[in-house]
């Protein structure tokens, strides 16, 4: 139990030390090391939604693999509720996915421990954010490692209709950049 909190502390530590900076950082390229997934043991993910729903999916090869998500693009966001880039950035994804709904599913997973949910409620309301928050903390810390150790917020995963990894975004989405992948394909 020791080592467990250990490990945890440590990580927690990185994320809440190296995390959301004030300015936005531009695209990643992927460097190869969101490859290392595939050879992870467990690769399905169940996460809970701040409404009781479960978002099922396996990500295998750099392929998700959902009966609900495939059809559309699925932008995983990483984020925070104290990461100033992340509220910064809240607008733009309301917008994506009001915009591009029929094409685009946005799952937000929140990696805070400790928000109650009536303040998480309260801030969704604020931002009309309009896609869904997964709040099952062990199974987004779990899934947060898997995907590239997710060490930054926002952090973004972009898969396309087909389930394809496309790209991964480090800081805040760009409007734009996003809107040119969904107009090509």
């Amino acid at each position: 139990m020791k080592k467990f909190l250990l490990i945890f502390s440590s990580i927690l530590a990185t994320i809440l030390l190296t995390g959301c900076g004030e300015e936005a950082t531009t695209i990643v390229e992927d460097e190869g090391s969101f490859k290392e997934l595939k050879v992870q043991g467990n690769k399905n993910y169940n996460l809970t939604t701040t409404e009781g729903k479960t978002i099922k999916f396996n990500v295998d090869n750099e392929i998700l693999t959902s009966k609900e998500l495939n059809g559309k693009f699925v932008l995983l966001n990483f984020w925070a509720t104290w990461c100033a880039p992340c509220i910064k950035e809240m607008p733009i994804l309301v917008e994506l996915q009001k915009k591009y709904g029929d094409r685009l599913q946005i799952i937000g997973i929140l990696v805070e421990k400790g928000k109650g949910p009536k303040e998480l409620e309260e801030f969704m309301k604020r931002f009309g954010m309009n896609f869904p928050v997964t709040v099952g903390m062990d199974e987004n810390y779990r899934i947060a490692q898997a995907f590239d150790e997710v060490k930054m917020f926002p952090e973004s995963f972009l898969f396309g209709p087909d389930g394809q990894f496309i790209e991964k975004y480090v800081g805040e989405v760009e409007a734009s950049v996003l809107e040119e992948i969904f107009d090509k394909k």
